[in-house]
């Protein structure tokens, strides 16, 4: 398996398990695996064998493709795929004994640290999807946009309430808004908690989380709920990949069927056509 394969499946994975609120836990003394985990990681081979047949995943493919590009589609076909199956079930897709229960202590092994991985399952499908691909998955809000469909700035406001989300999953009491000075607001802070701020306004968002106590410790939240998400996850990329998901570069896919890959390629244009002029709109 290739690296850029292995750097494909491994975010599929992870995805496909935020996605569905499903934990990594084994079942027994024999090395099985519980149904809740098996359901992610078909979801996770779904749509890498649709990547697989098109001939997407050869090293000839993967090295033409622009970076980036296969990831986000990836993720974006994994979204539909996964709010298909969670609106056809009509509740929650999760195990919540497996992703809650106090007395459950294999769970514990896998996330000993991670009250914020515990918390995931219980919020809204929307808000798991934008929480991965910001904390797991690192995209900016513009990537973020075109995994969901929607524009950067949508894809803030998202982050923003899925944040506010998880931060009343974990303390059991609504947060409050905050309230911003005259010439910021809160998006700035999410923006300085994720990095993406011009240089100039960064340092003017530093001297109002001087001031405003309130404002930093929401600040060093988001990171730590980002971190600790992130370290829960480490230990699924660093299981072995299960057979379903061991997907090797097809040498003669590309040629197998070369009229799926032209679609595919028909398509992402697309997107990307019809997503730029929103990005430069903002």
């Amino acid at each position: 398996m290739s690296e850029s394969v292995l750097s494909l499946t491994l975010s599929a994975r992870r995805y496909a398990h935020a996605l569905l609120g499903r934990w990594p836990v084994a079942e027994g003394g024999a090395g099985g695996r519980r149904r809740a985990d098996q359901d992610a990681d078909d979801l996770a081979h779904q749509a890498l064998l649709s990547f697989w047949r098109a001939g997407l995943l050869s090293c000839e493919e993967l090295a033409e493709q622009p970076p980036g590009a296969l990831r986000l589609a990836l993720l974006r076909r994994l979204t539909r795929i996964a709010g298909e199956l969670v609106r056809n079930a009509g509740a929650a897709c999760y195990d919540r004994r497996a992703a809650g229960g106090r007395g459950d202590r294999r769970f514990a092994r896998h996330f000993p640290w991670a009250p914020e991985a515990l918390a995931l399952p219980r919020l809204p499908f929307e808000s798991r999807a934008v929480l991965a691909l910001a904390a797991l998955e690192r995209l900016d809000y513009d990537a973020i946009g075109l995994v969901l469909d929607m524009s950067a700035a949508q894809a803030l406001a998202r982050l923003a309430r899925a944040r506010a989300e998880l931060t009343s999953a974990l303390s059991g009491r609504r947060q409050p808004h905050l309230r911003a000075a005259a010439h910021m607001c809160e998006s700035d802070l999410h923006g300085y908690a994720d990095g993406v701020l011009a240089p100039e306004r960064r340092a003017e968002v530093e001297g109002w989380l001087e001031r405003d106590a309130e404002a930093a410790r929401r600040v060093a939240q988001w990171r730590r709920d980002g971190e600790r998400l992130r370290g829960a996850f480490a230990t699924l990329d660093a299981e072995p990949l299960p057979a379903i998901l061991n997907f090797r570069p097809p040498v003669l896919a590309a040629r197998r069927n070369p009229s799926a890959r032209k679609l595919w390629r028909r398509w992402w244009s697309a997107v990307l056509d019809g997503f730029r002029p929103a990005v430069a709109a903002r």
